[in-house]
């Protein structure tokens, strides 16, 4: 069984309406919805008022503070274990939801850091905007979608100053919309295309040129990047359903299960089964 996906309006069991938004203050957190390991179509942020725990994502594991952000992208697997006390907001939107032309954000990266730490003045004035938001969604008139919007997009502006104030956040000037592009593109296609000419076909550039850019802005080719996808959907499969390894390198665009275990193996140090007894 592959690792389920969930829309928004499943996380809270309601009809189904593909919902593009949804704000929750929980007091507690509830843990009891959807307890099992599952992947978003959606993104979402986490705030942490008060409480501990952890909170693995794609099978790392990161501590629960007060005051503490966390972030998921559409498709990455996670699970909480929280104290009972825990409370927070949860803000999930899909991608439609943003304003036309918005810009992609450094904490939503796959190889991005998942959490961001809070000071005490950037925690009051964030709870400062979900309080407006609050407000709108009670008020529901013409304009409050459209207010919701802005906010939420002021919210994830603050984010990015304050998450780029804390990690080394590389912008890749005007490179940077060619590796968006390529980041895109493999998100869709990992599974079936593996090569790089591939990627530098659909966006009319050579594949020189493509691996030039990755490796001149973000420090590794355009091939590294390919493997590393296929690498964390391996390591998410394997840590998260009971496919055997024959069905995972099928899934993974492997026609041969040995060698979708030497390509493992060769980039983690441990076989696909070493990992999962690791990991289970």
């Amino acid at each position: 069984m592959l690792l389920p996906t969930v829309g928004i309006e499943q996380i809270f069991n309601l009809p189904y309406t593909k919902e593009d938004f949804k704000l929750v203050h929980h007091q507690p957190i509830n843990q009891t919805v959807i307890p099992h390991a599952h992947k978003h179509d959606f993104y979402m942020i986490l705030l942490i008022e008060k409480g501990s725990g952890s909170h693995t994502i794609d099978f790392r594991e990161h501590e629960v503070k007060d005051q503490m952000l966390f972030f998921l992208a559409p498709g990455q697997a996670h699970q909480w274990d929280l104290s009972p006390n825990t409370s927070g907001y949860q803000i999930m939107f899909s991608m439609k939801f943003l304003l036309s032309g918005s810009q992609r954000f450094p904490y939503f990266n796959l190889s991005a850091a998942p959490y961001l730490p809070l000071k005490t003045e950037q925690y009051q004035a964030l709870i400062l905007e979900l309080k407006q938001i609050e407000k709108e969604e009670k008020i529901a008139d013409d304009l409050h979608i459209d207010l919701i919007q802005t906010r939420l997009q002021v919210i994830l502006l603050l984010l990015k100053r304050w998450y780029s104030d804390n990690f080394d956040v590389h912008e890749y000037a005007p490179d940077h919309r060619i590796i968006n592009n390529f980041l895109a593109l493999l998100e869709k296609h990992y599974t079936e295309h593996s090569e790089v000419g591939f990627y530098a076909n659909e966006m009319s550039v050579t594949a020189n040129y493509l691996n030039q850019v990755c490796r001149k802005k973000a420090g590794i080719t355009a091939g590294d990047f390919i493997r590393d996808r296929i690498l964390l959907e391996a390591k998410r499969l394997l840590s998260l359903t009971q496919l055997d390894i024959k069905e995972i390198a099928y899934t993974l665009g492997f026609n041969d299960s040995s060698y979708f275990s030497r390509f493992f193996k060769k980039y983690t140090d441990t076989s696909p089964q070493e990992f999962r007894k690791m990991n289970n």
